[in-house]
């Protein structure tokens, strides 16, 4: 029975992207945040270690919705910067060309034994700032 080289190469070929996927999604960790009547919300996906790596971000406030993913529903928007200094998260979401910053999200850190917590703001163009509680490291 001869072997088919081409099947071959592509069962390899999934095979490693199923383990790249896995391996990916093992190395992240989320903050999930809400305002106090649950009708803004923010997820926001890092990669593990010691500086931020943000890969995506979605956020709802006042019916509108913002995402960094372009597979998801929502306005799309481009992480402009992300910097965390230990006590204060800082992200700023930019329109697809740069050319206006879209969302500012301002997270401080508040250590507790069980489980890390953050509080903090994000704020939409000339919106007012909501203010969120969050659960994440």
């Amino acid at each position: 029975m001869p072997i088919n080289r081409s099947s071959i190469v592509k069962t390899v070929f999934a095979a490693a992207l199923a383990s790249f996927a896995a391996g990916a999604a093992q190395a992240t960790v989320s903050i999930s945040c809400t305002d106090m009547k649950s009708d803004s919300s923010l997820d926001i996906v890092l990669g593990a270690g010691p500086v931020p790596n943000v890969f995506s971000v979605q956020l709802s406030v006042a019916g509108r919705e913002f995402t960094t993913e372009p597979a998801l529903p929502g306005e799309p928007v481009t992480i402009a910067q992300a910097f965390d200094d230990g006590e204060l998260f800082r992200i700023d979401l930019v329109d697809d060309q740069a050319t206006m910053r879209v969302a500012v999200i301002r997270l401080l850190n508040a250590e507790h034994d069980a489980m890390p917590l953050r509080i903090g703001f994000l704020q939409i163009e000339d919106e007012p700032p909501v203010g969120v509680s969050c659960i994440g490291p």
